[in-house]
Parts: structure tokens; sequence; C-alpha cells
């Protein structure tokens, strides 16, 4: 007597699929976070730079509104210009893939750089 498997790959198939997406939005998210962390680093390391340029000229809302013409969403910008040093942290909330649909944070991510001009050279550093 010959059974009937016809119906055995659709069933596999059907409880692969949530796994396999699950597996691309964990990949998604993990991609993004990185993205935004490294967008986060980029405009820190900028911001140093042009308060490192202008350092005799320049107070703390000007660095602030530079940092805010290059990012978006920033929940912490904290920026400190004083004796001829600069120190700017920010911070970013990422929602994630089911975060923007359910309104949670997925992650916080920060960014802390600290410049100085020796010898009339820039010393930049991250810090974390």
């Amino acid at each position: 007597m010959k059974l009937n498997n016809k119906g055995q790959s659709l069933v596999i198939f059907i409880l692969i699929i949530p796994i396999i997406l699950l597996l691309f939005v964990l990949i998604y998210d993990v991609a993004d976070a990185i993205y935004e962390k490294n967008r986060l680093s980029n405009t820190s390391y900028l911001a140093i730079e042009y308060a490192l340029d202008n350092i005799n000229s320049i107070d703390e809302n000007s660095v602030v509104d530079y940092i805010l013409k290059n990012s978006d969403n920033l929940n912490n910008i904290s920026v400190i210009i004083e004796d001829g040093k600069v120190d700017i942290e920010l911070g970013k909330n990422i929602k994630g893939f089911f975060g923007k649909s359910f309104n949670f944070d997925l992650v916080e991510i920060k960014t802390k750089y600290s410049g100085t001009i020796v010898d009339e050279e820039k010393n930049i550093e991250r810090i974390k």
C-alpha cells in the first residue's frame, strides 16, 4: 500500500518560514544598529574637528547646532569646551523593526570623543 506524502513539504515549509523571517529581521536590526553607531561616531568626530578648527571663537551652542544639522533623533547631546579641550558625547535610541511598530527602543547607542590641539596638531580620541 502506497502512502500519499504530498503534504509533508507544505507543512515543513509553513513551520520554517517564521523562523527564517525572524532571522532576517534580527540581521536587519543588528545591521541597522551598527550603521547608526558608525553615523553617530562620524558625527562626533566631525563635530570635534569643527570645534577644534574654531576653538578660539566658538561656544557649546554653536557645536550643538552643527551636530543637529548633521544628525537626527538624538536623545543625548553633551558638549564641553574648556581650556582648549573639547569633549562631545552623543546618544541615540534605536527602535528596530518591531520597535517602530510597537513603539519601544531596542538599544541605546552612545559615543564619546575628546579632542585637543597640541603643537598646532589636532589630537582626537574616542573615549567609549
